[in-house]
């Protein structure tokens, strides 16, 4: 019974592990886009070397599996006849976050194996660190307004308001998903160490 025992806390493990990374990925993805808008700003007068950069960017998600599948068509020619319903977005949606948070994972083990274990790090340090990102995000977005304000169409407290509701949005976005990964990832640790299996042991010790 013991290596079955074993088995199946494995298993489990794996389980929490990958959706511990399914909350990670939409914590990675809005950081993704919040870099994204930044470099757009840097190089708004970089315009030849940004559609470059939006082409290779395109081409590169249709190689990927199962997310391709679907980028393709919109991508394609005939793209204009294609009509995606709520459903085939869902679809895409969900294709994609499991397969980047299978990704992740794997990721994850590889540089595990290759770097050792990772020295865990509490919740509230992880948040602290997030939110120094989201302040020098904003810092950047600010800057690249000031740098060059004639490029943008607007008010300047139209711009800083709306960087700062995107600032906002990330911050808010990682720190939900930085929770809930952390508790995921103690309720793995306690799994493994065999505290969840063990609820009478207090009893027995008194």
């Amino acid at each position: 019974m013991q290596p079955q025992n074993y088995i199946l806390k494995l298993l489990l493990s794996l389980g929490l592990g990958y959706m511990r990374w399914t909350q990670l990925t939409p914590m990675l993805l809005i950081w993704g886009f919040g870099l994204l808008m930044l470099l757009a700003l840097t190089f708004v007068n970089h315009q030849e070397q940004t559609f470059s950069a939006l082409e290779y960017f395109l081409e590169w998600t249709t190689q990927l599996p199962v997310v391709g599948e679907h980028i393709t068509p919109l991508l394609s020619d005939e793209s204009t006849a294609t009509n995606m319903t709520t459903s085939d977005f869902k679809s895409l949606v969900l294709s994609a976050w499991a397969v980047l948070s299978l990704a992740f994972m794997l990721a994850g083990f590889i540089l595990s194996s290759l770097l050792g274990p990772f020295q865990p790090w509490t919740l509230k340090r992880k948040i602290l660190i997030a939110g120094a990102g989201v302040v020098l995000l904003l810092a950047g977005m600010a800057a690249n307004y000031y740098a060059a304000p004639q490029n943008f169409n607007g008010e300047a407290s139209a711009w800083m308001l709306n960087f700062s509701l995107i600032s906002l949005l990330v911050f808010v976005v990682s720190a939900y998903c930085l929770s809930v990964a952390h508790f995921l990832a103690y309720l793995n640790e306690a799994l493994m160490a065999g505290e969840l299996n063990r609820p009478d042991d207090s009893v027995a010790i008194q």
